[in-house]
């Protein structure tokens, strides 16, 4: 095998050259730069790698997607109630009068927001992606008829079958309307339901989303029997036998995981009834939407944030 040819301009090993590690560049910059200063170059690399892995984890893409529309509701609320501070700032910097600074928080008020525009378009990337849904909601349902697994309790039982038919009925619903809405669905199949609006889905949406409220307070349901369940257990651990330290802090850890699992359904419950209502709530707007899904996605995407860390 012959022996590989030099690239043009590279220096062969036979040429008086210095090697990289004594007069380099990069060596000399390392010596003097320092260590915080090159850690702190180092932190988007290893933000994007660990980014990479919560988007590759299961459910880790419908995480991130949530948790970042969310937030820029949340930001383009916020925009639109500092538009009379930036007005100010403008007026103060520019010194000019303030007529025109008026005039500005006007405009600032009717232009669209690029972070509203933003949110909207994850928003409809996030209900697109939703098309999908039902498949894996169709597979949980299969598992479930098969029936509650040994020592399962009956009540928990019957409120996962209930939930996840609430979850298919919204996922339905939400399906056809966005095919409506899109004419890919015929509008004769979705008739009788959208002449009263004029041809529009906003009934379909509605239904949609009081059966997404129904599957929401489940989790209610759910919560309230597994913390009874587990008062009757410990009771009778406590009548049985004196409690350990260890036993002690398992409590305690389910303890937190269960007010973990309960700020999820309570974060949903405030958006989830405005939409199902016909008028919505008084006084509910973008801020406490962005507000109310980024409470509830923030522990999920957290948790997958921590199990990316090497």
């Amino acid at each position: 095998m012959s022996d590989p040819v030099a690239e043009p301009g590279i220096p062969t090993s036979s040429t008086n050259v210095p090697a990289a590690n004594e007069k380099s560049v990069a060596a000399e910059a390392k010596k003097r730069v320092p260590n915080r200063l090159l850690a702190l170059a180092a932190t988007p690399d290893s933000i994007l790698l660990r980014l990479n892995k919560v988007l590759a984890a299961p459910g880790g893409l419908p995480a991130f997607l949530s948790t970042f529309n969310y937030t820029l509701y949340l930001l383009a609320y916020l925009e639109t109630k500092s538009a009379g501070l930036r007005a100010r700032l403008f007026q103060l910097l520019s010194q000019v009068t303030s007529t025109p600074a008026l005039a500005t928080a006007t405009t600032a008020a009717v232009q669209p927001s690029p972070i509203m525009n933003l949110a909207l378009m994850v928003g409809s990337a996030r209900t697109t992606l939703r098309l999908f849904g039902l498949i894996p909601m169709y597979a949980g349902l299969r598992q479930l008829l098969n029936g509650p697994k040994p020592g399962q309790d009956q009540v928990l039982y019957a409120n996962s079958v209930t939930q996840i038919l609430m979850y298919m009925t919204f996922q339905f619903l939400e399906n056809v309307a966005l095919l409506t809405d899109n004419k890919i669905l015929p509008a004769r199949y979705t008739a009788k339901y959208t002449a009263a609006s004029g041809g529009k889905t906003a009934k379909i949406y509605l239904w949609a989303y009081r059966a997404w409220l129904g599957g929401i307070l489940c989790d209610f349901v759910r919560l309230g029997r597994e913390a009874q369940l587990e008062r009757t257990r410990r009771s009778q651990k406590g009548a049985s036998s004196s409690s350990t330290d260890v036993s002690v802090k398992s409590d305690e850890q389910k303890d937190q995981e269960w007010w973990a699992q309960a700020v999820v359904p309570l974060s949903w419950v405030p958006m989830a009834t405005h939409v199902s209502l016909q008028s919505g709530i008084p006084g509910f707007n973008v801020g406490v939407m962005g507000l109310s899904g980024l409470s509830a996605g923030l522990g999920k995407i957290a948790d997958l944030w921590a199990k990316t860390a090497e």
